[in-house]
């Protein structure tokens, strides 16, 4: 939430509140329509300034930023006085989605007026929205320079060191923000972050009780509350917050990612799967909720859709190496052998913790047919396996590589390790290899023996189970 526009322009709208004098706060709860009723002409200038900006704030509620927009602009050039209505009409400019307007519009109200402290501030958010880290703290130190004790910016600093991984300098800026403000629920939000890294849930949870009764229309004050009572097994508490997060954004979808993993943990499938898929709609292009999905998918049965869903989430977020491991176990499960080569293949790229990746890449090579392929494959990964560690592995390599009958040396390796692990996958292997090489009998033997071990984990279970079943309906 606040990396949204409609959270820039909440902190807009707060930072104004705070600093209009004389003009009230409207209700922004109040039907009605965007436009003021004609103003009598026995009113003052101060109150027909009031009711244009309550009807403003009326346009911004019903989200009718272009019909707000221009009105600000009038409002700012008649009150040149006011500082605070130039940084109010660029948050409304970026919640229109105009980003360079309204860096334009701080820009220019800064040249003008440097020391406008709502305006610097307002800019670190913009720029924080953008993604440029660099512009965002030279923001915040601009505002920090010019106030050092403001509350807005040593939160807004505490965000970055804690973004940062420097904790420590973070939760000194978050207890400077509150040293000026008590109640200021970033700050009270993330030091609680800072305490739950920590896995001082109750300190946390102590600081985000605060955080809710400072900001109880807040999201996110709701949804990291959330996450600490999960942390402390009060799980029908932290429903309840996740409940009222989604109540509050419903438009933000990692609301759902949140209340969707929930709900999986305590096994709803049904109600994961919809919030998942809500999520997934209001955000297609984040990866998270499409690997979630399809855990779901893939736990019910539904090989076809959670492999698609997985390589959804592979072309979003191709660092997220687990996804290509998935779509590797399910296209080898639905017999689609070059796209579980080429899965397997991207994951090694990740990795040098899990040398069976080479070995289901080569695996799947020659259940293609493709024998030439597969051994030259497994010739070049030879050199990437460290054998004094997975010695297993590379000789279950090897065995890829020679193509032959002799398999003793391998079955006395697996005998003899200790990890049921590594035993269960390495008898996975060479049960399919045995069926590679036309040897259903024998091959159905090693992975009778792998399934049997019900390492529920493994990638390779997952495919001994599919082999299985391939061999009993021949």
């Amino acid at each position: 939430m606040r990396n949204s526009p409609t959270a820039v322009l909440s902190v807009a709208i707060a930072v104004l509140l705070a600093s209009c004098a004389g003009v009230p706060a409207p209700d922004r709860g109040l039907p009605g329509p965007a436009v003021a009723e004609p103003l009598p002409p026995e009113l003052s200038e101060a109150e027909k300034e009031s009711m244009e900006l309550d009807a403003i704030y009326r346009a911004i509620g019903q989200g009718d930023y272009s019909g707000a927009e221009p009105r600000l602009a009038a409002l700012a050039a008649k009150r040149p006085d006011n500082r605070s209505y130039p940084v109010l009409r660029a948050a409304v400019l970026l919640s229109m989605g105009r980003l360079d307007d309204s860096r334009t519009a701080l820009a220019a109200e800064l040249a003008g007026y440097p020391d406008n402290l709502e305006a610097l501030f307002a800019l670190a958010e913009l720029e924080r929205f953008a993604g440029d880290s660099k512009a965002r703290r030279a923001a915040v130190e601009a505002l920090l320079a010019k106030d050092p004790e403001n509350a807005d910016g040593r939160a807004a600093m505490g965000d970055i060191l804690y973004e940062g991984k420097n904790y420590t300098k973070a939760e000194q800026s978050y207890s400077a923000s509150l040293a000026s403000d008590p109640q200021k629920p970033e700050a009270l939000l993330g030091l609680a972050r800072v305490k739950s890294r920590r896995e001082d849930y109750k300190g946390a949870l102590e600081l985000l009780d605060r955080a809710v009764a400072a900001a109880p229309d807040d999201a996110v004050a709701y949804l990291d509350r959330s996450r600490a009572l999960y942390q402390v097994g009060r799980y029908a508490e932290c429903e309840a917050d996740l409940d009222e997060a989604v109540r509050l954004a419903p438009a933000s979808a990692w609301n759902y990612v949140e209340r969707g993993r929930l709900y999986l943990d305590t096994g709803r499938k049904d109600l994961a799967m919809s919030d998942f898929s809500e999520s997934i709609r209001l955000n297609p292009g984040y990866f998270l909720p499409y690997v979630y999905r399809a855990a779901v998918y893939e736990s019910a049965g539904d090989d076809e859709r959670a492999l698609a869903d997985y390589r959804a989430a592979g072309a979003l977020y191709s660092d997220y190496w687990y996804s290509f491991e998935s779509v590797g176990v399910l296209a080898y499960r639905l017999g689609s052998w070059k796209e579980a080569f080429e899965a397997f293949d991207k994951a090694s790229a990740y990795t040098r913790n899990h040398s069976e990746y080479y070995i289901a890449a080569a695996l799947s090579l020659y259940r293609a047919g493709e024998a030439k392929a597969a051994r030259e494959y497994a010739g070049k990964s030879l050199a990437k396996v460290d054998k004094a560690k997975f010695p297993a592995q590379w000789l279950a390599l090897r065995l890829l590589y020679d193509q032959g009958d002799m398999t003793t040396e391998l079955e006395v390796r697996i005998g003899a390790e200790k990890s049921l692990d590594v035993k269960a996958g390495m008898l996975f292997y060479l049960g399919a290899y045995w069926v590679a090489r036309d040897k259903p009998s024998l091959g159905a033997t090693y992975l009778r023996m792998s399934y049997d071990f019900e390492r529920m984990g493994t990638i390779e279970r997952r495919m001994a189970e599919a082999d299985l079943a391939r061999l009993a309906s021949r």
